[in-house]
């Protein structure tokens, strides 16, 4: 995987350097055969960048125009906190496509090439040093977690299917309130509209989850902190 960022990352330092390069031309310089450049291509392209192909006699590749990204102005301190953040959510999961730790992986990738060059051999050595333990968590979508905090900041109501710990199916309409983490473990606390109740719900036990557009009141919370529920036991797994 260390080879792969590493091949990555050069790849993208060269590419934003500006001009445009024959594949023959980017694969000498990156010491790759063609088949790895064009995945590498690939790669960068599902990560979000604009990496234009032109083919046939004369083609090259290039950066988009005005698309070349500006340093991350971190502090040192940012930078270490940033680096060791991802370090820790890349290894609380299994890192399968579309989940957290997948996510947080990709995004240590990234990282380096957005760092001004006086913290780039800090991140590097913090990459290169760091060991995090890595400890069984459910695998949550980091898609997921994204639509319900957008739900819960516009106060709507989510739609989605939940299975309970016996492995119970239901479709449920909350209104989403909060989203608490607890021991590697991700929940959602919401006002259960078809029982009438809080509830908490296990983020990686929702699927085909909706934000339906239809916008709640807001309710005050049962306790003083969403994560003073979760911990003081008056709160009911979902049934």
């Amino acid at each position: 995987m260390a080879d792969v960022t590493e091949r990555m990352l050069r790849l993208l330092a060269t590419l934003q350097g500006g001009g445009s390069f024959s594949g023959e031309d980017l694969a000498r310089r990156l010491g790759v055969s063609p088949r790895t450049l064009r995945r590498d291509v690939d790669r960068l392209r599902a990560y979000g960048y604009p990496v234009m192909t032109r083919p046939g006699p004369g083609g090259h590749y290039r950066f988009a125009v005005g698309q070349r990204l500006p340093p991350l102005l971190l502090e040192d301190d940012e930078a270490v906190a940033v680096v060791i953040g991802l370090a820790a959510l890349t290894a609380a999961g299994p890192a399968h496509p579309g989940a957290l730790a997948d996510a947080a992986g990709r995004a240590y990738g990234k990282v380096d090439t957005l760092l001004p060059a006086r913290l780039r051999s800090r991140a590097a050595a913090l990459r290169t040093t760091i060991e995090a333990e890595r400890a069984p968590a459910p695998e949550v979508s980091a898609r997921t977690l994204g639509t319900l905090a957008e739900a819960i900041a516009a106060g709507e109501i989510v739609a989605f299917d939940y299975r309970d710990a016996g492995g119970r199916p239901s479709a449920r309409r909350v209104e989403a309130h909060r989203q608490v983490s607890i021991d590697l473990t991700w929940y959602l606390l919401g006002w259960d509209l078809g029982r009438g109740d809080w509830r908490v719900f296990r983020t990686d036990r929702i699927a085909n989850l909706l934000r339906t557009g239809a916008r709640h009141a807001g309710r005050a919370l049962p306790a003083e902190t969403a994560l003073e529920f979760l911990r003081s036991g008056l709160s009911r797994a979902a049934p």
